[in-house]
C-alpha cells in the first residue's frame, strides 16, 4: 500500500515538473539561438570601418556601434603651458576599447564613454588627455565645461575619482619599469597648487608656488627658477643654480648649468654623485629593482644604483 502511494506520487511530480522543465530548457535554448552574434566582417580590424565602430580587445572583436559620423578619440597635452616635468615621449596610441565593457568613442564634438554591454553611450567629456604610454593604473585626465578631473577606469565605467573643478591637472613622468605611475598628480585651481592622489584627496596643504615635480619628502616650485622645498617649507640648495630639477622616490635630481646632474637622497647633504650627460634632447628617470635609469633620447645612458 505504501509502494502504491509512492508510485502515485512520483507519477504527479513528474506531471507538474517534466512540462516546466522540458519548457525552460527550450526557453533557454530560444534565448541562446535569439542573442545577436558579434559578426566579424572588418578585414584589417580597424576601429572604424564601414560606417561602424568595432570594438577590439587583444585581437578579440567585443561589439560594434553604428555610427557613420564616429570617429577616434584625439587626446591633448596642455602641459607645455607650465613648468611640469612630464612625459613628452609617447609612442602608444590611446585605445578606443579600455577593457572588455567600456570603450572612448568621439561623436558630434564631444568624446563618450560607451559601454559595450549595454550598447549606448553612459557619459561624455568635452576632452581628454593622455601621455600615450602604458600606465601603472588606468585613468583618464578629462575635461568638462572648462574644468579638468579625473576618472578611473572600473569593470562597469569610468567613475569620477577627482571632481571637475581644476583648471590644469597633470602627471608628472615619474615612470615605474617603464610605466607612468599614476598615483599621484600635480593641479591647479585658482591660485593655488594641489598635489593630489587618484581619489582626489591631498596629503599635503595647498601651495602658492608652482608644482613642478615631488616626492614623498620633497617637492619642486617654480617662479621664474627652480626651488626645492621639504613639506615644511624648508628651502634646500637655494644657492646652486639649476637648469631643471626632477624627483624620484628615492632621489632629487638637479640639472646642473654644465648639463651634469647632482644626485641627491637627503637634500641637506652632499650630493651623493654628479653624472656628466652628452647634449640630449630628451630625460627621463626610470625606477627599476637595479636602480634608477636614466634615460636620454629614449635610451639608457646609466643606473643609479
Amino acid at each position: 500500500m505504501q509502494d502504491k502511494k509512492t508510485l502515485i506520487t512520483i507519477i504527479v511530480l513528474l506531471a507538474i515538473f517534466l512540462p516546466a522543465a522540458i519548457f525552460g530548457t527550450y526557453h533557454s535554448l530560444n534565448q541562446e539561438d535569439e542573442k545577436e552574434v558579434v559578426v566579424d566582417d572588418n578585414p584589417n580590424h580597424d576601429v572604424l570601418y564601414n560606417g561602424k565602430v568595432y570594438f577590439y580587445l587583444n585581437n578579440t572583436l567585443l561589439g560594434t556601434y553604428d555610427c557613420p559620423n564616429c570617429t577616434i578619440v584625439e587626446p591633448i597635452i596642455d602641459d607645455n603651458e607650465y613648468h611640469t616635468n612630464y612625459y613628452k615621449d609617447g609612442t602608444t596610441p590611446f585605445p578606443t576599447t579600455l577593457n572588455n565593457n567600456i570603450a572612448l568613442i568621439h561623436q558630434n564634438g564631444k568624446d563618450y564613454v560607451y559601454s559595450i554591454a549595454l550598447g549606448r553611450n553612459i557619459s561624455n567629456f568635452d576632452t581628454i588627455k593622455t601621455y600615450n604610454v602604458e600606465q601603472t593604473n588606468t585613468i583618464v585626465i578629462a575635461k568638462n565645461s572648462n574644468n579638468w578631473g579625473v576618472a578611473t577606469l572600473s569593470e562597469d565605467a569610468l567613475a569620477t575619482s577627482v571632481e571637475f573643478r581644476y583648471g590644469y591637472i597633470s602627471l608628472p613622468a615619474h615612470l615605474i619599469d617603464g610605466k607612468l605611475d599614476t598615483s599621484k598628480l600635480i593641479a591647479k585651481r585658482d591660485n593655488y597648487w594641489y598635489i593630489l592622489n587618484t581619489d582626489g584627496t591631498s596629503p599635503y596643504s595647498a601651495f602658492t608656488i608652482e608644482i613642478v615635480d615631488f616626492n614623498e619628502h620633497y617637492y619642486i616650485g617654480y617662479d621664474t627658477t627652480y626651488h626645492i622645498y621639504d613639506y615644511d617649507n624648508r628651502e634646500y640648495l637655494a644657492n646652486v643654480p639649476k637648469n631643471n630639477v626632477y624627483a624620484t622616490s628615492k632621489y632629487i635630481i638637479v640639472l646642473n648649468v654644465d648639463n651634469s646632474l647632482s644626485i641627491y637622497e637627503d637634500c641637506a647633504s652632499l650630493e651623493l654623485e654628479r653624472i656628466s650627460l652628452p647634449a640630449f634632447e630628451s630625460i627621463y628617470f626610470n625606477e627599476t629593482e637595479a636602480g634608477t635609469e636614466i634615460i636620454l633620447d629614449g635610451n639608457v645612458y646609466q643606473t643609479i644604483a
